[in-house]
Formats: C-alpha cells, sequence, structure tokens
C-alpha cells in the first residue's frame, strides 16, 4: 500500500528522463465510499497555493498531472509517460 505522505515531495520525470519538479500535493476525487488518487500538484505554485492561499481557487491551483499518466513508481521519484495528461 502507498501512502499519501509517500508521494509528497517525490521528484517528478518523464520516462525519457525530463525533470519536472517536486509532488507539493495531491488531488483525490470521491469514487462512492472511498477517495481515488486523480492528480499530483507540482512546482512552487503547488505549495504556495496550498499554505498560503495565493490563488482565487486554492482548491485548483498548481500544475496538475493527472494520475492516470504514471508510469511506474521508484524510491523518491514518480516516472510519468513522456505525454503527460492533465488533471485539470
Amino acid at each position: 500500500m502507498i501512502r499519501a505522505s509517500d508521494l509528497l515531495g517525490c521528484e517528478l520525470r518523464t520516462e525519457s528522463g525530463e525533470p519536472l519538479g517536486h509532488v507539493r500535493d495531491l488531488r483525490a476525487e470521491r469514487a462512492d465510499d472511498h477517495w481515488r488518487l486523480s492528480g499530483l500538484v507540482l512546482g512552487r505554485r503547488g505549495i504556495s497555493a496550498r499554505l498560503v492561499g495565493t490563488e482565487p481557487d486554492t482548491i485548483i491551483a498548481g500544475e496538475v498531472i493527472g494520475w492516470e499518466a504514471v508510469s511506474r513508481l521508484e524510491v523518491g521519484s514518480i516516472i510519468v509517460r513522456d505525454t503527460p495528461t492533465s488533471a485539470r
């Protein structure tokens, strides 16, 4: 099982090795009686929005990579397909 805390702070890279930033927050959607991870928020805007509330709608602020773009997890890193899809 993966915990949310295991994902926060991870480096986010594409399969070809391009660094995208670090995971600053997570997005989840309610699915019946449970929650489903839908996206990873990365970059400085993500943490700024979460901590300071600098964006008009802090719920959707920050660059979001859809969870379906994740191809694999490594220790300290999350690897996404070279053409990640946005969760927005």
